[in-house]
């Protein structure tokens, strides 16, 4: 690490080391115009008279003997840079912070433990420079910079949501639950709270595009289910069959909560037509038979057709779901 970049105890940000090289700049060019609190951080009385250009012209070690000055005077230097600059503007910093610092300073904001989303840093990026970014966020945040991420996504204006939200749940939260190994009770708390507040975002963002990803963990998709509420499951019932060709495994985990509402003929025809297909694959499967007797209970009105193809669905089950998947169809 550069010494230069060092202030006592701490390890200062690129964004904080641009900052100052942009108020040297402008103290190079006039220093009597700068603010009288630049003194403080000299250590000089006011009505001491400086030669300019001798200062300017003293060496960086010079420089930086002068911030590593005692507690209170830091303090004083603090006050000083944390001061907005009427000068400055924010098209003006934006120009000075490239996009990985910028990734930086986010994640220096998310990994604390009560961390935040600072969006200023966003707001003069274009939508491909925001893209970035977010994929770089995504590489390096831990769980828990993620879930202060959800949490301050979850507190954003509507205007912010409108804005960012899509951004940061296609790229950044939904390969974070693709990449889970084991459940997380950080991110499975604030991903129930994301689909209890927003719940068309993490319909459309999150659930729709797990469908097709074979997830070696799925605890997240099943609380998103069971955040619903009863009548959105339809809805996701349809999502479910117009994205997904194969059902797989992983699926029954989740389908036994979300086909817990009754359907009709025509979504029925689609539901029967995929367990059909995959009924000898997972003949004993115990979570497969559950899953064919629960839809039997709640759906008793099918078509002859459709009784047709559940029995044959039954005749080919080994699990102890067999026979009352028969007594159920025998008495209809």
């Amino acid at each position: 690490m550069n010494h230069t970049d060092i202030l006592k105890d701490y390890a200062l940000s690129r964004y904080t080391m641009e900052r100052l090289k942009v108020i040297k700049e402008k103290l190079n060019e006039d220093l009597i115009k700068a603010d009288s609190l630049w003194q403080i951080i000299t250590g000089k009385e006011e009505e001491t008279q400086i030669n300019m250009e001798d200062t300017l012209n003293e060496s960086n070690k010079d420089c930086y003997d002068i911030l590593f000055k005692t507690a209170d005077q830091f303090s004083s230097t603090q006050f000083y840079f944390t001061q907005l600059d009427k000068h400055f503007n924010k098209d003006t910093k934006q120009e000075h912070v490239p996009n990985l610092d910028i990734t930086e300073c986010l994640y220096e904001g998310l990994e604390s433990s009560n961390g935040k989303l600072d969006v200023h840093h966003l707001e003069n990026l274009t939508d491909t420079e925001l893209v970035e970014v977010v994929c770089n966020l995504e590489k390096k945040l831990s769980i828990l910079g993620v879930y202060n991420l959800c949490c301050s996504m979850n507190n954003m204006t509507l205007e912010q949501r409108i804005k960012y939200a899509a951004i940061f749940h296609s790229y950044l939260l939904l390969p974070k639950i693709i990449a889970l190994e084991e459940p997380s009770r950080l991110l499975l708390s604030v991903v129930t709270e994301c689909a209890l507040k927003f719940p068309d975002d993490i319909q459309k963002l999150i659930f729709v595009p797990l469908l097709n990803v074979d997830l070696n963990d799925t605890t997240i998709i099943n609380a998103i289910v069971n955040a619903f509420e009863p009548k959105r499951r339809i809805v996701l019932i349809v999502d479910y069959l117009s994205n997904v060709k194969d059902l797989k495994s992983w699926h029954l985990s989740f389908l036994y909560n979300l086909i817990s509402v009754k359907t009709d003929i025509a979504t029925n025809d689609k539901i029967i037509e995929l367990l059909y297909a995959k009924a000898l694959d997972f003949a004993k499967d115990k979570n497969f038979g559950k899953l064919v007797l629960s839809f039997i209970k709640l759906n008793i009105n099918f078509s002859e057709e459709q009784k047709c193809l559940l029995g044959e669905i039954a005749n080919t089950n080994e699990t102890f779901f067999k026979r009352p998947i028969q007594n159920i169809l025998k008495a209809m």
